[in-house]
Parts: C-alpha cells; structure tokens; sequence
C-alpha cells in the first residue's frame, strides 16, 4: 500500500477529511511468432512437453495479479499526530443516577513527565489537591510509577473524608493504568511511604482496576469540562470481559443502551477487521454506509472510544483505517511521540 503521509498536530474536536488516488496496472507481453520455410526433408518429430499449468490457469494467475497490483496502487492519506494523550478521570454525581466514572482524552506537546502530572492534577478532585504537593512524576522501564513528595509532606493539614478518599484512590488506579503502570510507589523525599490521609498510608501499591474493557457513550447531559467524556464498561451493568480487540468493539456496536449510556459505534460504521499486533500497535478497518449519518461529534465519541479500548490491552498507539474514504489516523497511545521530530517514513 502506498501512502502519502503529513504531519498533523491536532487541535480537538477533529473530523479527518482527505482523498486518495487509484491507478491500475494492465500491461500485457506478446511474444513474436517464429516462421519455418518449407523442405524437402523428412520433419524430425516433435518433442512433446508437459505444461505445468492449463491456459486458464495462467490467465487467472494473470487477473489476480492484476487485481493486487490495482489494489497495491491505491493511496490512502495519513494523519500521524504528534502530541500525545493525557487523560482525565472524574466521578460525576447525577441526580437520577447517582455516580457516573468518565474518562476523557486530551493531547499536550509536553514531555511524558508534564503529560503524567497533569493527567493526575486535573484529575484530582480533594479539597486540599493533593497531587499538586507533587515534585516529581515518572514512570519507568518496569512499568512502575514513581509519586514523590516533599520530605516534609503532609504537613498535618491533608485530611480527606472516605468518600473523597475512595475517590482518589480510584483516579490515581485509572489514570495509573491508562499510562500503562502497574504499580505505584510513593515517596517523602527519599523515603517509601506517605502518610496522605492519618489511616492510610500508600507505598508500594499494585495498580488494580475491576475487570472490563471497552467504554460507552453517555447519552444523557454531563457537567464534564472536557468533550466526549466515555464511560468505562467495568463501571456499568453491561460489563465487557472479552480479551479479544475486534470482539470488544464488535460487542460495543451490538450494545442496545442502558440507563444513561449508549454504543460509542453507530450502525453508520462498518467493522471490517481489528487487532492488535505484536509490537503493540492496535489497528482498524472500517468504513462510513452513510456519510450524511454522521457528524463531527459522533466521529471523535468513535475515536476516542476505539482509543481508549486500545489502551485497555496496553497499545502502543492505534491505526484506524477508513476505507471508504481512504484515511489513516495513527494516534499515539502509551507511544511516547517527539512533536518537534519528522515523522517516519511507511
């Protein structure tokens, strides 16, 4: 497949829109035609060969050939972005349904440190923001998360109740997961350990989540202030274990709708195909049966939920190939992009 490919960095909400060019190879080689003058010898006879392959076959072998060299023409536009997520997380109290978890996706130019430390600040819903006693952020080759706070810390004036506690708890395992980490340590200066609430210290804290993958769309108003905010699968009664990429997202279609939430994939898309390969990079085919169906808002809800799925089984960044209109998006995922560098070559 040959691509044109262009840097993007992305501004969100995005709708991709690009074209592509399709060409065909037909060349066909006729060999000349020997002549013999007439003798009057005795012919020798002639030798019989075996063919290896009927007529017929050959000239199927030569239309396929054909078709792949047709298909192996055709360009498809790519979008490579540059900046790399950072995640939200946020518990949101709704009057009719109580305590809805939304995860939310937005991008930064920083570098992974910056983008983890925001991702964990603006997350942070405690009365004293806790996390912005942080001096340092980081996770390392073992896919550990390192949080350090100063010696001195707490100072005796961090105190939270246990719902605000469990609220906590929970954000730092989700955006610790998002990020890939599975464990986190907690440091006061140099030393293992933090007294962050008087009855609950945290020092090395294996991260956990409640089993479940692929999110859904909220189909009633939430008070986010961030767009397209999806809620995980594991937080609802229509919970996805399957451990398979395309099986998730093909489930995630299927889904009729709950109380408050709906399928992130309308009918207007068509899977083709999904996985995930063996360097870590999740890919999709699909395609829009009805362009006058969909809209901008429904296309990043899509993305970003294919998105978040991918980071579920710890890819590394995720391709989504749409086939109608011949576009790739590749978005960068636990990927750790340099936005100043030339993308590379496909």
């Amino acid at each position: 497949m040959n691509k044109k490919i262009m840097a993007f960095v992305p501004t969100l909400p995005f709708l991709l829109t690009m074209a592509c060019d399709s060409s065909e190879m037909n060349d066909t080689t006729t060999d000349p035609v020997e002549t013999t003058e007439a003798s009057d010898e005795d012919p020798e006879p002639v030798k019989e060969e075996t063919v290896d392959a009927a007529p017929e076959e050959d000239n199927e072998d030569t239309s396929t050939t054909d078709d792949v060299a047709e298909e192996e023409t055709v360009e498809h536009d790519e979008l490579f972005f540059t900046e790399n997520i950072m995640l939200n997380y946020n518990e949101l109290i709704d009057e009719e349904h109580g305590v809805i978890p939304v995860v939310a996706i937005t991008v930064s130019a920083s570098d992974l440190e910056h983008r983890l430390s925001h991702s964990f600040q603006s997350s942070d819903t405690t009365q004293d923001h806790i996390t912005e006693h942080l001096t340092n952020v980081e996770i390392d080759d073992n896919n550990v998360i390192h949080f350090t706070f100063p010696e001195d810390f707490p100072d005796g004036s961090i105190s939270m109740a246990s719902t605000e506690s469990l609220v906590f708890t929970n954000m730092l395992h989700v955006i610790s997961d998002g990020f890939g980490a599975k464990q986190m340590n907690f440091y006061a200066g140099d030393e293992l350990g933090v007294m962050i609430n008087p009855l609950d210290e945290l020092s090395e804290v294996p991260v956990v989540l409640d089993d479940g993958v692929g999110y859904y769309r909220p189909s009633i108003s939430l008070d986010s202030d961030y767009e397209n905010p999806l809620i995980p699968t594991r937080s609802t009664d229509h919970t996805i274990l399957s451990d398979d990429f395309e099986e998730v997202l093909h489930e995630l279609q299927a889904f009729e709708g709950g109380a408050y939430y709906e399928s992130p994939i309308p009918d207007v898309i068509e899977l083709h195909d999904a996985w995930i390969e063996d360097d870590g990079k999740a890919q999709l085919h699909y395609s829009i049966t009805d362009e006058s169906e969909w809209d901008e808002e429904q296309q990043q809800a899509f993305e970003y939920a294919v998105f978040l799925t991918a980071l579920d089984f710890n890819a590394t960044n995720a391709r989504l190939v749409d086939e109608g209109n011949q576009e790739i998006l590749d978005f960068p995922l636990l990927e750790d992009r340099d936005p100043h560098a030339n993308q590379p070559e496909h």
